[in-house]
């Protein structure tokens, strides 16, 4: 028994020292921790990419949802948000943040189990409930360890590398995440005459796999955040912080509503959250409902749809480090500005598609996707750091990241039901009926030159931190 003791207090000691304990000693632990992260992040987006875009479409199709509820029920990431603001006070106050990210993330497990819900004897009714609810769940807790987990990484990336860094981690991330997603495409149209559910099992079994190293890379990571300190400023741990904490405990904490008004006071703050919710608005109308016209009304194999993924991300893995360069140099804003203009290429591209010129405007449509996206996420986020307020940037992450969240859920809930209109009522225009993605993709057009518009007239050159310099 006495060793039982003894062996649990030894484990509970390593795991403390690993994920409340583990602070950068010097500049090669922030490399190392970067490096870790990078790792842990190529895991992650391979993660979202397995279990959303095609294959969760496949899935949903499989238990019998129909195309503009599946576009409505992809989009629980951008709802689930929304969870990030109830959790918010309660992250604020964690000392650290290293355990609680890594928690987040083994929740992804969800992602894995729904894939193996078509091998279970249910009703049609109950493998979509079962499915819907694991999706969601797993969604939920990405997005209540996101501001965290960017907090986190915005901390051991000085202002001055942040264009380059995300730019190399970024190509990386998408190296992994084809390849891994060109051998599942290869496997589901191996299976999908017969036995689709084999298939959808070695999905499961991937991303589990996933989820385990993207685990294991995050809790390698250093964390270079203090939790209580002494009158010398050396870290206390034990029984040393938990008199600290009782001292501490009785201490005002900023309250919601003060939050709020501090953060929506701050014209900076609602600069950004405007930029977001255009973006979400932009993307949200005609994203979701891309894969489905592509399986369905364009009917091209699994296989063509990742060996294009594949080919046309090693193009962004090419140009992404270079852009990430010149955003260094140029400025976060003047370059994401620009890599909006890819992806409106794409969408147009999407909107002249057809049966008839899938195999010709698809693999172009790509190509631009990939120019647009070799900076869009890293320029938004690159954008937010330098606009939020530093000291509250968990807070005011949480806030940008789940009020455009579930504005992004009601755009697409919006282009759910244009989707359904279009599709019982089709739009003719010189005697040919048009399909409603070509439709959306239009809109999506649009909303992307005002996105671009706003980039350039409101966002661009008005950095605080710029100004500052």
């Amino acid at each position: 028994m006495n060793n039982l003791m003894v062996m649990s207090k030894f484990l509970l000691g390593k795991l403390r020292r690993v994920y409340f304990m583990a602070l950068p000693e010097n500049k090669q632990d922030l490399k190392r921790s970067r490096m870790w992260y990078t790792l842990g992040d190529s895991a992650n987006q391979t993660i979202a990419q397995l279990a959303g875009g095609t294959f969760i479409v496949t899935l949903m199709s499989y238990v019998g949802i129909s195309d503009a509820n599946i576009g409505i029920l992809t989009s629980l990431a951008s709802l689930a948000a929304v969870f990030q603001l109830m959790m918010m006070r309660f992250v604020n106050k964690l000392p650290k943040y290293k355990f609680y990210v890594c928690f987040t993330v083994l929740q992804k497990l969800a992602f894995s189990l729904i894939y193996f819900v078509p091998l279970f004897t249910l009703s049609g009714r109950a493998k979509m409930i079962w499915v819907v609810a694991g999706y969601f769940y797993a969604q939920i807790c990405t997005q209540i360890g996101t501001p965290a987990n960017q907090d986190w990484i915005a901390s051991l990336v000085p202002s001055r590398l942040r264009g380059r860094y995300f730019a190399i981690k970024d190509s990386v991330a998408v190296f992994v995440t084809v390849s891994v997603m060109l051998i599942a495409g290869i496997v589901l149209d191996h299976y999908k005459k017969s036995h689709l559910t084999i298939g959808f099992v070695l999905i499961g079994i991937m991303i589990a796999i996933l989820v385990i190293v993207n685990f294991v890379a995050f809790s390698f990571m250093k964390e270079p955040r203090l939790s209580y300190t002494n009158e010398d400023g050396f870290e206390m741990h034990g029984t040393l912080a938990k008199r600290a904490k009782s001292v501490h405990k009785n201490d005002s904490h900023d309250s919601m509503k003060s939050e709020l008004k501090s953060a929506f006071g701050n014209r900076f703050f609602r600069k950004a959250l405007g930029l977001n919710c255009l973006w979400m608005t932009s993307f949200y109308i005609a994203a979701p409902f891309n894969s489905s016209y592509q399986i369905k009304e364009l009917a091209l194999p699994y296989t063509f749809i990742m060996i294009i993924g594949f080919c046309s991300n090693l193009f962004r893995i090419y140009i992404s480090p270079k852009v990430g360069r010149l955003a260094d140099r140029f400025g976060m804003a003047k370059v994401f500005k620009y890599s909006l203009l890819g992806l409106l290429l794409n969408y147009l591209l999407t909107a002249c598609s057809l049966p008839s010129n899938a195999y010709i405007m698809i693999p172009a449509a790509a190509f631009f996707s990939a120019c647009g996206w070799s900076f869009i996420g890293i320029g938004l986020f690159g954008i937010q750091l330098e606009f939020l307020d530093e000291k509250r940037r968990m807070i005011q992450l949480s806030l940008l990241s789940s009020i455009s969240g579930v504005y992004g859920f009601l755009i697409s809930y919006l282009g759910g039901k244009l989707l359904d209109y279009f599709q019982k009522n089709p739009l003719v225009i010189f005697q040919k009926e048009l399909y409603a993605q070509q439709i959306l993709n239009t809109l999506g057009v649009v909303l992307l030159l005002v996105t671009f518009t706003y980039t350039k007239l409101v966002i661009q050159g008005k950095s605080p931190k710029k100004q500052v310099r």
